[in-house]
């Protein structure tokens, strides 16, 4: 069983901290949930979880277990 405390309430100033803006790190929690629970699928362990998986990706973010990074568009793709 998993021990975790349940995140019920994140501030402002925190998700801040975090990332950016806060858009921004619903953006990266919400790209980790999917992840885990496409993983999960392929696993067949969905069922099985005693959390959500968004509270799970909204966790490894503030915890900073989650990192990110931004990738260049194509050049194809790049305005002039």
């Amino acid at each position: 069983m998993n021990t975790r405390k349940s995140t019920q309430y994140i501030s402002q100033e925190r998700m801040r901290d975090v990332a950016e803006n806060i858009y921004e790190a619903v953006m990266i929690t919400a790209l980790e949930a999917r992840r885990i629970n496409l993983h999960n699928k392929m696993l067949g362990t969905q069922e099985d979880r005693a959390e959500k998986v968004t509270t799970i990706a909204l966790d490894r973010l503030l915890g900073d277990e989650l990192h990110y990074d931004y990738q260049s568009p194509p050049s194809d793709e790049v305005e002039e």
